[in-house]
């Protein structure tokens, strides 16, 4: 919103109120692209014409900036010849449709991206690892929500390999909302952080530093969530004043889309970057703004352990295997499981039961990892 402010005997002058628009209003921007070559948040723009014509919902226009997003980021699709036949669409019907033109039933394209995207999601399902609901996914799950339906920060805080990161992208995977997923780099400059994000919603990392603060948060809107894992990283290995601009510059992010934020990241994340002494004080404004802190157990629960075992074919675990399981985390175990099944496999071949046991398990375990049971 602009103010005229004038005084006697002097020129006018324009004041910008809002200093995010003046910074938008005094920056060119490079020109619009065409084809694959747009963005998402250029395509995001063109399609809210939909919306404010009442042709679709906001939620529909979400499942269009997603399967755009999906196409060209997540698949690499470099034609929108590849992007109708998931669709059963023309290449031509579906730029009209990016573009902001198309004159047909909105609506019914709306209804063949929502199918597309059950679909894509029962084939990752039913061709990638066994999931299993856990505690930890549960409570991923809630916190994520929570973020998205109050368009607000959350922090998640676990150990390494607990589970925290299998559980964001199975969230994104079965998420009706757009989820943008970003992982902090070791070592991050702030032109690294500013690159992650960029790419995380589709937009060149070849952009200069401005535009990128302008477009990221024009990619985003209140039907995304934007989730950056690893932060933690800012407080190992960047350096005190690029993890201070990280952090603010996320917070401005969020503040100018209105989206919802999840971070992720072991308790380093707190310690030494949101609570440290360093960076107490400058981090307050992104603390104030989180509505939930979710701190993941430091071992798997017993339940979750005997939840995963079950889901791969073996009985409740015994008290013989209690040392080992003790110490151990979801990547380690999922992978002593799928060991464990190979050898299974392997016994029926030579006329053996080809249910796994906790034997298997621990075979699997000494072998890979070296330790006695």
């Amino acid at each position: 919103m602009n103010e005229t402010r004038e005084k006697p005997g002097e020129m006018t002058i324009d004041v910008v109120a809002d200093p995010v628009e003046r910074f938008q209003n005094a920056m060119p921007l490079a020109p619009i692209a065409t084809g694959v070559n747009r963005s998402t948040d250029q395509v995001s723009q063109a399609m809210q014409a939909y919306v404010d014509q009442g042709r679709i919902t906001a939620d529909d226009h979400a499942a269009l900036v997603w399967f755009f997003h999906h196409c060209k980021v997540e698949k690499s699709y470099t034609s929108f010849d590849d992007f109708g036949k998931l669709i059963d669409y023309s290449g031509s019907t579906v730029s009209r449709l990016f573009a902001g033109k198309y004159v047909g039933d909105v609506g019914e394209a709306v209804k063949q991206v929502n199918n597309y995207r059950h679909l894509n999601a029962e084939r990752k399902k039913m061709s990638g690892d066994i999931f299993v609901e856990t505690s930890v996914w549960e409570k991923v799950r809630g916190v994520c929500d929570l973020s998205i339906t109050h368009n607000a920060p959350v922090r998640i805080v676990g150990v390494s390999q607990i589970g925290k990161t299998h559980a964001l992208m199975e969230y994104k995977r079965r998420a009706k909302c757009t989820v943008f997923y970003a992982r902090v780099p070791a070592a991050p400059t702030f032109r690294n952080f500013q690159d992650m994000l960029a790419a995380a919603v589709g937009l060149p990392t070849s952009l200069r530093s401005e535009e990128m603060r302008i477009r990221i948060p024009r990619a985003l809107n209140e039907q995304s969530l934007l989730v950056v894992d690893e932060l933690h990283e800012l407080a190992l290995s960047a350096g005190r004043s690029t993890a201070m601009k990280c952090m603010e510059w996320l917070r401005e992010v969020w503040d100018t889309s209105h989206c919802g934020l999840a971070v992720c990241g072991t308790r380093s994340m707190e310690d030494d970057l949101i609570n440290g002494a360093g960076l107490r004080g400058w981090l307050d404004q992104f603390d104030q703004r989180c509505i939930r802190r979710l701190v993941l157990p430091n071992q798997l629960p017993t339940a979750d352990i005997a939840l995963t075992a079950g889901a791969y074919g073996f009985p409740a675990p015994r008290a013989s295997e209690a040392n080992i399981l003790a110490s151990m985390r979801m990547n380690r175990l999922c992978t002593c499981f799928k060991l464990a099944s190979v050898l299974a496999k392997n016994r029926a071949k030579r006329g053996g039961s080809p249910r796994p046991t906790w034997d298997d398990f621990v075979a699997a375990y000494q072998h890979n990892f070296g330790k006695e049971a």
